[in-house]
This record gives C-alpha cells, structure tokens and sequence, in this order.
C-alpha cells in the first residue's frame, strides 16, 4: 500500500478542531493533510483524528512498509 499526502495542507481551523493530530516526517503537516504549522504539541485533547489515527502505521519516506 502506498499512501501519498497532498503537497500542501489544508488550513486548520481558527481555533483549532478541538483533535489531536499525528504528523510523521513533517511536523507542519498531519497525517490528515491538515496544516498544523504553529501549533503545539498537546496530549490533553479529548480525541484523536481518526483519519490520523487510521494512517499512522501506514509508510511513509521516513518509515517505508516492511
């Protein structure tokens, strides 16, 4: 399986989505494809990006499949 993110980000919201997000080898961009350049790394959130949470153990360039 390969998986390709977009080239550019998807704004966040405002104010945020109220989610954690995941990034892998870019920690400006989530695994979503939400731009989260300028955000801060916070483990209180209630919740985790299922789109994150569903591609975080899929290869990418920094980790390729086994």
């Amino acid at each position: 399986m390969t998986v390709r993110l977009a080239p550019a980000g998807r704004p966040a919201p405002a104010d945020g989505d109220g989610l954690d997000h995941l990034y892998c080898c870019d920690p400006d961009l989530a695994l979503c494809g939400i731009d989260i350049s300028g955000h801060h790394e916070d483990d209180s959130l209630p919740g985790t990006c299922v789109v994150c949470l569903a591609l975080e153990f899929a290869a990418c360039s920094c980790h390729p499949a086994a």
